[in-house]
């Protein structure tokens, strides 16, 4: 009897490993894992708040292969009563934007939506590696700009943004799709110079990443770094989710 009860607590431990698996995979679901390690991060040669470059180690973790589109965040506002992006009507975006990028979102309505999720903003420096990989490029497909790669300014013809899954020729490394262009994204980092006396800022920017649709190329490089009021939503700017390893 003692080995039966032994043998039945072996299985319901299975049992509860699997099922364990099973949520995991689901969550991490449309997610791609960053392995731990250092890689190359800021730039000698961009904007000065982009130096210096230098080598930086991030722990590993998960991160939305694309934006947070229209769609998701429509889930939670209806799951929550949160609020809805200014822009829609009736807590409603417009028609046959499923799978655009949700704008008009600010910091704090990206750390709502990510606490709902079970997920978090990335760090700075968790978006850099993901775009980025560890060789130091400057797009996430390389070195050499390639406008049919990503979705940034073009002169008479800058429209908005695209669907989440767009170039995917322009996908990092990693798989992240639009890390260049499309929209802004926010991460969980404050805005500050990364050489200079930065005390006047006082924490009240937070770093986006990535360049959008109405900035020019060299705006969508992986190093370019820009600091926003938290308390703004703005029609160029998103996010993605990050996931810690359990």
């Amino acid at each position: 009897m003692k080995i039966k009860f032994k043998s039945l607590n072996f299985l319901i431990f299975i049992i509860v490993i699997f099922i364990i698996c099973l949520t995991i995979n689901s969550q991490e679901e449309n997610m791609v894992l960053i392995p731990a390690g250092e890689f190359i991060m800021g730039s000698n040669t961009g904007f000065s708040n982009e130096v210096p470059e230098r080598k930086v180690y991030v722990k590993a973790f998960y991160i939305d292969k694309y934006e947070v589109s229209n769609i998701d965040y429509k889930k939670f506002i209806d799951a929550t009563g949160y609020p809805a992006p200014k822009h829609w009507n009736n807590n409603m975006y417009a028609a046959g934007e499923d799978n655009y990028p949700v704008v008009n979102i600010s910091y704090y309505d990206a750390v709502a939506y990510a606490k709902y999720v079970g997920k978090r903003l990335p760090t700075e420096e968790e978006w850099e590696k993901a775009a980025r990989f560890t060789d130091g490029r400057r797009y996430p497909w390389g070195n050499e700009w390639n406008k049919t790669k990503c979705n940034t300014y073009v002169y008479l013809a800058n429209n908005g943004p695209k669907p989440v899954n767009s170039y995917p020729e322009g996908k990092s490394m990693y798989g992240c799709y639009n890390m260049s262009g499309n929209v802004w994204e926010w991460t969980s980092t404050y805005y500050k110079l990364v050489k200079e006396n930065d005390s006047f800022l006082n924490k009240k920017y937070i770093v986006v990443k990535g360049g959008s649709w109405l900035k020019l190329g060299n705006v969508a490089r992986c190093s370019v770094r820009d600091g926003l009021p938290p308390n703004e939503g703005y029609a160029d700017v998103g996010f993605r989710c990050v996931k810690d390893i359990p």
